[in-house]
């Protein structure tokens, strides 16, 4: 009887102290996951248990289990809430860098260090991880070596763009949530090269999901381009229903898209848009302030490509608009002038009387 007693109250003791038991890796990270799911999220709350974690882990199976789940939480092309992705890029790089400098496996240390490629860290946490991958020594030296040339790679292309670490900036919580619930259904991620994927197929839902997450309607895109200019330019040679690429047009400018943009090289919006585009929508440009007549670094006017494109309704728009060419820029643009009547008409009005 006594060894009867004694067995049930070790095995209650064993019962009350599994109860006690820390959760698992997988437990934390599972009730993250499922609270930013469902937009009840608060990152100061739910997200510091994810870095306290991976600061105490002792083996490598449980440090790669909450890496994996920075990385796709705080992933900057993915769909977490805006404010996951913030608070993340803001507060996991040290630790993340604790666990590259750690003595933890060549492949844990790497992929902490590539996490930071996708949390699109600060320049100050790539230069920290790049030296730490540098000077590293031992087992699995050169594989680390090889991520820090990575991430030099990745920070030296963000570099020669302009892009800075950006993160989207929602103004209403409610349409974020329902964004987003739209965005993972689809299998997007809320960011920058999501929304121009959207614009050259003139999907006009997605762009409408991707502004309402947080992307910015007006930020230039890794080549410099703007939104507006990807709308026009590149998604009218993609032949998309015109509706829907006025629709997108109208969601950008709606949103803060600068019809008046001017590149380097004196390149704006309709210069781009002349090339490809359909009357529509150069008229919708022009209608919403884009200058009929401006002049780029070449000396070429949205008048001319329209000229040397065969756009001659366009043309003929634009000098209704009073775009105009010169006597000697006309024999430039055409070596044997139309004998069609009507684009005849138009060149001829077209060209500025001598004085």
């Amino acid at each position: 009887m006594r060894r009867l007693l004694l067995a049930m109250v070790l095995s209650c003791l064993s019962l009350t102290a599994a109860a006690k038991r820390a959760p698992s890796a997988s437990d934390v990270v599972a009730q993250i996951e499922a609270r930013v799911a469902q937009g009840s999220v608060d990152p100061a709350r739910d997200l510091a248990p994810l870095l306290d974690g991976l600061r105490a882990a002792k083996d490598d199976s449980a440090k790669s289990t909450y890496i994996d789940a920075i990385e796709e939480l705080g992933d900057a092309g993915g769909s977490s809430p805006a404010a996951v992705k913030a608070w993340l890029v803001a507060h996991a790089p040290p630790v993340l860098l604790d666990v590259a400098r750690g003595n933890a496996s060549w492949s844990v240390r790497g992929d902490a260090l590539m996490t930071l490629r996708s949390l699109d860290a600060s320049d100050a946490a790539f230069d920290e991880a790049i030296a730490l991958a540098r000077a590293a020594q031992g087992d699995g030296a050169g594989f680390i070596h090889s991520r820090g040339e990575l991430l030099q790679d990745w920070k030296d292309s963000r570099g020669r763009h302009g892009a800075k670490p950006a993160i989207a900036k929602p103004v209403d919580a409610a349409k974020e949530q329902r964004a987003l619930e739209f965005l993972r259904a689809r299998s997007i991620g809320a960011s920058g090269d999501a929304l121009n994927r959207a614009l050259i197929d003139a999907e006009v839902d997605v762009v409408q999901a991707l502004i309402d997450a947080g992307v910015d309607a007006t930020a230039a895109g890794p080549a410099g381009m703007t939104p507006l200019a990807t709308a026009t330019m590149i998604s009218c040679a993609q032949n998309n229903p015109l509706e829907r690429q006025l629709a997108v047009i109208d969601l950008l400018l709606a949103h803060g898209a600068d019809i008046k943009h001017t590149d380097t090289q004196g390149n704006t919006v309709l210069m781009g848009a002349v090339q490809s585009c359909p009357l529509p929508i150069i008229e919708k440009l022009v209608t919403a302030g884009a200058a009929p007549d401006p002049v780029n670094a070449q000396q070429f006017t949205p008048l001319k490509m329209a000229f040397v494109s065969g756009h001659w309704d366009i043309a003929e728009y634009l000098v209704g608009k009073g775009a105009r060419i010169t006597a000697t820029e006309a024999g430039q643009v055409f070596f044997e002038k139309p004998t069609d009547p009507r684009q005849a008409a138009i060149l001829a009005k077209a060209i500025k009387p001598a004085k």
